[in-house]
């Protein structure tokens, strides 16, 4: 029967300290090493491919986003026109000090502001999705939030609709993550790159 070789002993002093006591010769076992600089561990053609596929959904997901935020604010925006009359006509009730005229170029003011800002938006969401560049998502995330908070103002209007709120919102976040999921991807193919150097 071998004998077990006596390990380290740990003493706890009077004042709460503690102290490591060990056999002689005793040697510290070495730490392992890190997983992601052992080379046989890490398959990155393996994980690249789940990445890409990974990043096809999401961004599959965030054009179903976009589509449904455009089809929203279309809707929308082809109510206004519909009522515009009536649009103006609740305006002058909540402002009667303002005239008719005023309160008509006023509610054309937002309503080009909202198409222009629309256009800006979608535009620039698609070429987030097809050029998948971090910087892009995040001035994306930038637009986005500039419209979701430029949608309080409308309220003063009778402007202000919480899906298209909600929606301006949720591509907010949906970018960051999507900003933030490729400077990760970046990182990794750095990392790959510097672990297994092309010959």
């Amino acid at each position: 029967m071998e004998k077990k070789r006596p390990g380290p002993v740990f003493v706890q002093n009077p004042d709460g300290s503690i102290a490591q006591g060990v056999p002689p010769g005793f040697q510290e076992p070495h730490a392992p090493d890190t997983p992601r600089f052992g080379g046989a561990d890490m398959n990155f053609n393996t994980l690249s491919a789940d990445i890409v596929r990974v990043l096809a959904r999401h961004e599959a997901v965030f054009l179903a986003l976009m589509l449904t935020h455009l089809l929203a604010v279309c809707t929308f925006q082809y109510i206004e026109l519909q009522y515009e009359d009536d649009a103006v006509l609740e305006l002058s009730l909540i402002y009667p000090d303002l005239a008719e005229s005023t309160l008509r170029s006023l509610h054309w003011l937002a309503f080009v502001g909202e198409a222009s800002y629309s256009i800006a938006f979608f535009g620039l969401g698609v070429v987030c999705a097809c050029l998948a560049k971090p910087a892009l998502y995040a001035r994306f995330a930038l637009v986005a939030l500039i419209g979701t908070l430029g949608q309080l103002p409308m309220a003063y209007l009778n402007r202000f609709n919480l899906l298209v709120f909600f929606l301006r919102f949720l591509s907010y976040a949906y970018a960051r993550f999507l900003c933030n999921l490729l400077r990760t991807i970046d990182t990794l193919r750095g990392d790959a790159l510097v672990i297994n150097p092309d010959p």
